[in-house]
């Protein structure tokens, strides 16, 4: 197509387009072109953002679901807080004129695929025209609430029956956000939690034949709260029956209660809370700016209410080397032990680099007299996650706390184990992991997984990031911390991870498949060879055969010698280890032996419990910042 104007030309035009909200003139024009396409695409971003109704109204689409580029939208108060003015309204109500423009409104949005809505400092008529505004919105499925107010309350039955009349939505992902970690209560929070639990605890004179019509957010799946301040316990426990189907909670900052103390007798009984809930996730700054009293609260009512003992898997962050060194640890150490099915436990031990504001009240004045978290009674775990950072205090022995947390299990189900060590790097400092010292540690965490309690394992992954990569190539490191693993190298469950390359055994969380990767040692050359781990004979581990590497997260590039090789679950089970082999009688070759230690062939795990733990001194801890609706994923 031969173009009368430049592409400059052209790049105005449509941006005058957009600037008078013709959404789908410009959608057409990338449609019927090629050539236009990349100008259109660059006009019809995949984030909008409006900061008064004018704008809102603005849209201009003539074809109701009409594919128009954009699928998340951001509608905030473009004035400070505190400023004069109330924001803008989505929907006005001064007049009964005004509300006409709700179904303009709604219809205009609703011809955008939007699939993440964020409404930030807004003004809504009530409760039923934030549910009208989800439900005209199919493609929705993340949701984020800042500051939302309502100019009408209505409690009236008539009113609040309406919700179960709305369509279905695909609502997922609800974050309800402070924006802030001041611990202000914000009226707006407590009204908006006191409007959804009028809708959702409301009894119906017909069952309804699904759930889903209860309200437009019957089906969400996963709440964030960031940095939130609740009037009570009880108030938090009405917010989890409102999302009868919430499968996971994440604490993305401070949760304080205004008001302590919880009488099981105010949970409401219908609908109840959500007993499918599997996943909480508490992050460093949930550990951080949440006050004890609150901490020991939120860990009350899992337990009064048996919540706890549905969990599946817990995160938790903790003072450095999984230390119980304040009340806070204290807690979750007791939700830890409350829950009673099979549990995959996540607990991070890395150090912030700014400290506590002073909630964290130390249970011991040492710090080195403070005991190790304790998985000890639970009997049931499956699947544990520990992750350490590099610090002065610790470089000579990042094993030492691991060890020690692996000397509790008791746990036989136990199959799944992986152990991070990341360096430190903040704005200012940074200390990067020493491998050798590594290497020296890994052959106690050799021999404390070569104990009887670990038979079940299946897989073990070692993970190291460092920030110097200028000396060693990545490869030749895998290969160094593979033999300071001998046992479990030779029982071929072993899998390393340093800098995004892998080597030995790893499990793709999407494929849902493992995989046998390594760089070959044998050739002079970069030749990749198969890994035959699926022989007949069951033995899952070669001497020489290995596979190609693969880049991590933090590499777009992917080696021209790497090639994983994909194991599917069912050849991965048929594989296992013949219940005949005795972990006694491996054996260890001499030049796998630590430097500092030497090790019998026939070793066991008891060579693992009696490591000894130098002082370390007490820090602060804190991770990423607080989560917007942007970075969750």
């Amino acid at each position: 197509m031969v173009q009368p104007f430049p592409n400059e030309i052209w790049l105005d035009i449509f941006e005058g387009l957009l600037e008078e909200g013709e959404c789908d003139a410009l959608e057409r024009c990338r449609v019927v072109c090629r050539d236009f396409e990349p100008m259109a695409r660059e006009c019809l971003r995949g984030f909008m953002v409006f900061k008064n109704i004018e704008e809102v109204e603005s849209i201009k689409v003539d074809v109701p679901g009409t594919k128009t580029g954009a699928d998340r939208f951001h509608i905030w108060r473009h004035s400070r807080r505190g400023s004069q003015g109330d924001g803008p309204a989505l929907v006005g109500c001064g007049s009964p004129g005004r509300y006409l423009d709700l179904d303009a409104i709604l219809r205009d949005l609703a011809a955008f695929s939007i699939i993440r809505l964020n409404l930030s400092d807004v003004t809504l008529p009530s409760i039923l025209t934030l549910g009208q505004l989800v439900c005209a919105l199919p493609r929705l499925k993340w949701l984020t609430l800042h500051d939302v107010r309502f100019i009408q309350h209505p409690r009236d039955a008539s009113t609040i029956s309406r919700f179960h009349l709305l369509p279905r939505t695909q609502l997922e992902i609800l974050v309800l956000d402070h924006g802030s970690v001041d611990t202000e209560l914000r009226p707006s929070f407590a009204e908006l939690v006191d409007l959804l639990a009028a809708v959702s605890n409301r009894r119906f004179p017909v069952a309804l034949p699904n759930l889903a019509q209860a309200s437009p957010w019957s089906v969400v799946r996963r709440l964030y709260l960031d940095n939130v301040t609740v009037p009570s316990v009880t108030t938090f426990a009405r917010l989890l029956c409102v999302l009868p189907a919430l499968e996971r909670l994440e604490l993305c900052g401070s949760c304080v209660f205004v008001k302590h103390g919880f009488d099981l007798r105010s949970v409401p009984v219908y609908p109840g809370l959500p007993l499918q809930l599997a996943d909480v996730d508490l992050t460093y700054d949930f550990r951080l700016h949440s006050d004890p009293c609150s901490v020991i609260d939120l860990v009350d009512l899992f337990i009064a209410t048996g919540l706890g003992e549905n969990l599946r898997r817990i995160k938790g962050c903790l003072a450095p080397f999984f230390r119980v060194a304040n009340e806070v640890d204290v807690a979750l150490n007791r939700l830890v032990k409350h829950s009673a099915h099979s549990i995959h436990l996540s607990l991070d031990s890395s150090l912030a680099w700014w400290l506590s504001n002073g909630t964290d009240g130390l249970v011991h004045a040492d710090h080195n007299a403070a005991p190790y978290f304790d998985v000890s009674e639970n009997a049931c775990l499956e699947h544990l996650d520990l992750t350490v950072q590099a610090t002065d205090k610790n470089m000579s022995h990042l094993c030492a706390s691991v060890v020690e947390i692996l000397s509790q299990v008791t746990s036989t189900h136990i199959s799944r184990i992986q152990v991070y060590f990341s360096p430190y790097r903040q704005p200012g400092a940074e200390l990067d992991v020493d491998l050798g010292k590594l290497m020296n540690g890994l052959c106690q965490l050799d021999a404390v997984l070569s104990g009887a309690i670990f038979n079940s394992l299946a897989n073990v992954e070692v993970d190291v990031r460092t920030l110097d990569r200028s000396d060693v190539p990545d490869e030749d490191s895998a290969h160094e911390l593979r033999l300071c693993l001998p046992r479990l190298d030779a029982r071929g469950i072993l899998g390393i991870r340093i800098n995004g390359i892998l080597m030995g055994l790893h499990r793709d969380e999407e494929k849902g498949d493992w995989a046998r990767c390594g760089v070959d040692r044998v050739a002079a050359q970069n030749s990749v060879v198969a890994d035959e781990g699926t022989s007949a004979d069951g033995d899952r581990h070669s001497s020489n055969a290995t596979a190609g590497a693969l880049s991590h997260e933090d590499s777009d590039v992917v080696s021209a010698v790497s090639q994983p090789v994909w194991v599917s679950s069912a050849a991965y089970a048929d594989a296992q280890m013949p219940s005949s082999f005795n972990l006694m009688d491996a054996r260890v070759p001499a030049e796998f032996a630590c430097d500092d230690e030497s090790l019998p062939p026939d070793a066991t795990a008891g060579l693992g419990t009696s490591v000894d733990v130098s002082a370390l001194d007490d820090y602060g801890a804190d991770g990423d910042s607080s989560v917007d609706s942007e970075s969750l994923v």
